[in-house]
């Protein structure tokens, strides 16, 4: 007990000293939490994100041409019909549905307003495979889409552009100047990276294709496998049959790429990994930094107190005792700054995602991890100087000057 208090007289006998070393602590704390928070935040929204899109999706596109060494890109060569769609859709036991889909920006307008955004030209099954949901009216059938209906589909942002508060099902919208019946609004489903689904129009594929643009060749095929355990499978089938439509052997270079979102949702994972690794490591080394202002600090105490030692050595004290006292203050120290930190941690990061509109999470494992290194980091830089101290030799101690 009396070593605890001669260790509190220690810290307190220059007060603002104190507070300066443990700055580095409280600052290697808090930075530990926020920069954890942050990382697992940004892993969560990246999940959210793929989840939106659906981790059980393939997605076929044109592929790249190529000429004299020069890569001209994806869909620089391409060869997709619609029959390629349907083929899939026929002949893929693991594929559960199927959407052909072209893309191109227009001009919409409803009454004195219009917007451009892209037209999507979607088949039926679209909505659950891009995962989304209806929120007035319907989705157009597939009969609409063989008779070309111009009928459509408005994403959520469109609809508040075009039409504010009001529904606007049953009304007429017009799309590069044609006339299109809208018969439902999608529930808002947030952006995606670059691309955001609720400002859009969804119209029939044919219909954007012959009525719209004039176009002979898809963009795109949209594929929902059973399930997620034939990702695999369904990719292979899906191979297959566009070699086979397109007249490809086994091992000859594909005029189409599929992309697998699991992949996709991978890499995600592994990109964030990557970046919650890097911000925890530059907190870590200011934590690291704290310590060292805690050794040195320590260190210039020994040397200021030494007579101090030598009396205590002389009047009783065991090498033990100043040991103990020199560890105490160096751990009351990093504890004190660790318990600033946790609060600075917390607050840090609601500030933090307040101010940048990030998605943040806290857990208590982290906030238990960091105070806990700030333990360690006061008895591991505490320990030397402690040492040092213990060691000075009483005879000499009381000489210093």
């Amino acid at each position: 007990m009396l070593t605890i208090l001669m260790a509190l007289r220690g810290l307190s006998a220059n007060k603002l000293r104190s507070f300066l070393t443990m700055l580095g602590v409280i600052i290697g704390v808090g930075a530990v939490i926020i920069a954890i928070a942050i990382g697992q935040g940004s892993r969560e929204a990246a999940a959210e994100s793929i989840r939106r899109l659906g981790t059980n999706v393939l997605t076929a596109v044109p592929g790249q041409q190529r000429r004299g060494g020069i890569n001209f890109g994806f869909g620089s060569i391409n060869t997709m019909k619609l029959r390629d769609a349907e083929a899939i859709k026929r002949g893929a036991p693991s594929v559960a549905r199927v959407s052909p889909g072209v893309q191109r920006n227009a001009q919409v307008k409803y009454q004195n307003k219009n917007t451009n955004v892209q037209i999507q030209g979607t088949g039926e099954d679209y909505p659950p495979i891009a995962n989304h949901v209806i929120r007035e009216g319907r989705y157009f059938n597939a009969q609409e889409v063989k008779s070309l209906r111009r009928v459509a589909v408005l994403g959520s942002t469109t609809a508040k552009d075009l039409f504010d508060r009001a529904s606007p099902i049953n009304k007429t919208i017009r799309i590069n100047g044609q006339s299109f019946q809208v018969i439902g609004v999608f529930r808002e489903k947030g952006g995606l990276g670059f691309r955001n689904p609720d400002d859009a129009v969804y119209v029939p594929v044919t219909t954007a294709m012959r009525r719209l643009f004039g176009m002979e060749n898809i963009t795109s095929i949209t594929i929902q496998a059973r399930s997620e355990l034939l990702m695999d499978k369904a990719n292979d089938e899906v191979d297959q049959i566009l070699r086979r439509m397109h007249n490809i052997p086994t091992g000859g270079n594909a005029d189409f790429i599929i992309f697998n979102q699991a992949d996709f949702a991978q890499a995600q994972n592994e990109q964030q990994d990557t970046f919650s690794k890097l911000i925890i490591y530059l907190a870590v080394v200011s934590l690291l930094v704290g310590g060292i202002g805690i050794m040195n600090i320590m260190l210039v105490s020994v040397t200021e107190r030494t007579r101090e030692i030598g009396i205590r050595k002389a009047i009783g004290a065991k090498r033990r005792n100043i040991l103990t006292q020199f560890l105490l203050e160096a751990v009351f120290l990093s504890l004190t700054g660790g318990v600033i930190g946790v609060i600075f941690g917390i607050v840090g990061s609601e500030l933090v995602g307040s101010i940048n509109n990030w998605k943040i999470i806290r857990s208590m494992e982290s906030v238990a991890l960091a105070f806990s290194f700030s333990a360690v980091v006061g008895i591991f830089f505490g320990f030397y100087p402690a040492l040092k101290a213990s060691k000075l030799n009483p005879i000499e101690a009381l000489r210093y000057e």
